[in-house]
């Protein structure tokens, strides 16, 4: 009996095998999609996502009670990066196949209703309060991925929405100072 059926077999395998590989390089190459490497950028992304619908979500707000000129600015800086920097994050979730939140956490939407309750002056110290310490948060969280993160995509947005994040921090400190 010959063994040229099986040698047949092997070699088909063999040069499936190496299709499938060269595919799969090609495919991730061309940036088509590929899953996340590790849970910790999943939670990243969700938490960047919810954490950034709220900061757009406070800004309409201010946008719409505050008489502020200043803490009107700062409102729409915040709603235009943030809204961008959500948009670049979608994009980016789709390719790596995380599902975004809808919404705010729930934290988010409760401080924001506690907020919006107040007028005048007290409401431009509570939400320039609030955008100091979301805005701290935001940068602790973005430093800590665009360090830890093996993932050179979700590096790359960390690393290039954290100056923006710093300026809001910055800015929203100012004008902490400047409501009191």
């Amino acid at each position: 009996m010959s063994n040229r059926p099986v040698l047949r077999s092997a070699a088909c395998a063999l040069l499936i095998g190496f299709s499938f590989t060269a595919g799969a390089q090609q495919s991730m190459s061309r940036g088509e999609p590929h899953m996340v490497a590790n849970a910790s950028d999943s939670m990243f992304m969700t938490h960047a996502a919810a954490d950034g619908m709220a900061e757009i979500q406070m800004g309409q707000m201010a946008l719409q009670k505050s008489s502020d000129p200043k803490v009107k600015e700062l409102a729409q800086r915040i709603v235009d990066d943030h809204t961008a920097a959500n948009a670049k994050l979608q994009t980016l979730a789709q390719q790596k196949q995380v599902t975004l939140p809808a919404a705010p956490m729930k934290d988010a939407q409760d401080k924001a209703a506690t907020i919006n309750s107040m007028d005048g002056t007290k409401f431009d110290q509570a939400w320039a309060a609030a955008m100091v310490a979301d805005h701290r948060k935001a940068v602790k969280l973005f430093s800590n991925e665009s360090s830890h993160t093996q993932d050179a995509d979700v590096r790359n947005f960390a690393q290039a929405t954290l100056p923006t994040l710093k300026i809001h921090l910055e800015a929203a400190q100012q004008l902490q100072g400047q409501t009191k």
